[in-house]
């Protein structure tokens, strides 16, 4: 007898692993595991969902001297742990209810149906451990062992008479406690590969946008509009994934076409009007052929073309669109991955596009400013939200606004003269973005003197500051910089301000400060585009200061002050 129950539990287990593995294959039961905050509907779903399950394993039971020798066990705990409490106790519910109901006031029908509450109870409880990515096989393993000699417990304590339930509990015991055992930890694996599958499905989408997005780069930067830049970018698309055709438009013309096949129905007027109509969001739009006019409809027989917007901020300038043959449930991969890909390429030609309008201002003051930009910066600020975006998207977005805000500061200054508080916050932007890149290897300190009011030339203390940042790490490998700005007395009746940054590097070499002072050309181009600014605007008196400290390099400036009214 005890050799039947195995066999047969061994049935019903590889019934339930085909049940979870027909399920996970279905794209709404994977979104319903996938969804963080699920709503109430989503959670009923779920607990409907194992729900059945178990009341398929009680169906699917052995019956035993007034017992059913089952499977349930497994679909319960399973609802808690990866559902949570309300989907856990809601399963526990159904399941139990229906225990009940299936032999009413059968031998062992209401001890069952306590023991399938006290499971959702177990599940749910160790739901947050789960989470935390903190439970293997082994956890697993001895849960459901756990939950099963309770269950024997709860036979022996409610189930009358006290020797039917002891003989009974002494038949089934053991082939419910191992095989359960062993068939949750097949289960929830199998289940546990929904995670496992768009996890890889996700990262892949990441791995081929980020590639393709970092062979556009170079054609990215020199304007969305050049015809030849984005004939460039298509063919690198085109290359990497397998498509009939790869589509770039402005909004009013197709811009570049690579295809397989007559490129000529892609720039028809008919099909652009799809292409080029208004953004909803960063969303991948089907254009199938049913959408079409009946002229060009036979033109994409067989075709999806699956389009999504290029932004940069909230202004759509163009769109992406791939075009695919007729398959079942391609669109939505292809969708995922253009998606991601137009995020990409949007990031970029924002920021490229900052660069541009930088280049166009026409003040001479403000030419002398542009060359000490570090060109290195944005580089290694894009690298450093590109690292980001894998691990805390929301922090990568904080840095994408930090970085466009960042340049909207810089160019929407139009004055070569601005109080400190602002250049100051400026250079706080700057170093909101170095920090996300060195973390705990770069310590800043600020100290401006409370009450201090007054002008300094726009854009004069970052150029000194990065200079600190990135020569001033010190032995231990951190990087502290100290910036401070107070008011000294220079002589009877003047008074001046005093700027300084202060790292603790090696310092400077003699003859590299020597060549930054004098102008020398092969000097630091930041710091002596700082001097000659500083000089040219106060006097030749006025200028740098740099001098090595016992551990380090303090560079400063002093400019006379004048109270702002």
């Amino acid at each position: 007898m005890t050799g039947t129950m195995f066999f047969n539990m061994l049935l019903n287990i590889g019934l339930l692993v085909l049940l979870a593995t027909l399920l996970t294959n279905m794209a709404s039961v994977r979104k319903l595991f996938r969804g963080e905050n699920s709503t109430i509907a989503q959670k009923m779903a779920l607990a409907v969902i194992f729900g059945a399950i178990s009341i398929v394993s009680t169906y699917t039971g052995t019956k035993t001297g007034g017992a059913i020798v089952n499977t349930r066990v497994i679909g319960v705990l399973t609802a808690g742990i990866m559902g949570g409490p309300f989907v856990g106790m809601m399963t526990a519910l159904i399941a139990g209810a229906h225990r009940f109901l299936f032999d009413i006031g059968g031998f062992t029908a209401a001890s069952c149906a306590v023991s399938t509450l006290v499971e959702g109870v177990l599940g749910s409880l160790v739901y947050k451990k789960y989470k935390a990515g903190e439970m293997d096989s082994v956890d697993l393993f001895f849960l459901t062992a756990e939950a099963e000699i309770l269950q024997m417990v709860i036979i022996l304590m409610i189930s009358k008479p006290l020797g039917a339930a002891m003989e009974l509990v002494g038949k089934i015991a053991v082939p419910m406690i191992v095989m359960n055992s062993v068939g949750m930890v097949l289960f929830f694996k199998t289940f546990d590969m929904v995670y496992m599958r768009e996890d890889s499905l996700f990262a892949e989408r990441m791995r081929l946008s980020m590639g393709i997005a970092d062979k556009s780069l170079v054609y990215l930067r020199k304007g969305f509009g050049k015809r030849e830049n984005m004939e460039a970018v298509t063919d690198i698309i085109f290359g990497e994934i397998p498509c009939q055709a790869v589509i770039i438009t402005d909004e009013k013309e197709v811009l570049a076409v690579s295809s397989l096949i007559d490129d000529s129905r892609f720039r028809r007027e008919k099909f652009l009007e799809h292409l080029t109509g208004p953004a909803k969001g960063m969303k991948a739009e089907c254009i199938w052929e049913e959408d079409l006019d009946e002229e060009i409809r036979p033109l994409f027989h067989s075709l999806v073309t699956v389009t999504v917007p290029v932004m940069t901020g909230d202004e759509k300038i163009g769109s992406l669109s791939i075009v695919v043959k007729k398959r079942r449930r391609v669109e939505r991969s292809i969708g995922d991955f253009l998606e991601e890909l137009a995020k990409m390429f949007s990031t970029q030609l924002g920021v490229y596009n900052v660069e541009y309008q930088k280049k166009l201002r026409k003040k001479a003051e403000f030419k002398a400013l542009q060359s000490q930009v570090n060109p290195h910066f944005l580089y290694n600020a894009l690298n450093t939200i590109s690292c980001i975006c894998d691990e805390d998207a929301g922090k990568a977005s904080d840095l994408i606004l930090t970085l466009a805000s960042y340049y909207r500061q810089t160019l929407e200054n139009d004055q070569y003269m601005l109080d400190i508080d602002t250049e100051i916050n400026h250079v706080r932007t700057y170093l909101e973005i170095e920090k996300a890149r060195f973390e705990e290897k770069l310590r800043v300190e600020i100290n401006v003197e409370d009450g201090l009011s007054c002008q300094v030339p726009s854009f004069i203390l970052q150029p000194i500051v990065e200079n600190a940042v990135r020569y001033g790490n010190s032995a231990d490998g951190v990087r502290r910089v100290e910036i401070s700005a107070k008011r000294v007395q220079s002589g009877p009746g003047e008074e001046l301000v005093r700027i300084g940054v202060r790292d603790h590097g090696k310092g400077f070499e003699p003859e590299e400060a020597e060549r930054i002072l004098t102008g020398n050309k092969t000097g630091s181009v930041g710091l002596k585009n700082v001097n000659e600014r500083l000089k040219s605007t106060y006097g030749k008196r006025y200028g740098l200061e740099i001098r090595n400290t016992d551990d380090g390099a303090d560079v400063s400036f002093c400019i006379p002050y004048q109270a702002e009214s």
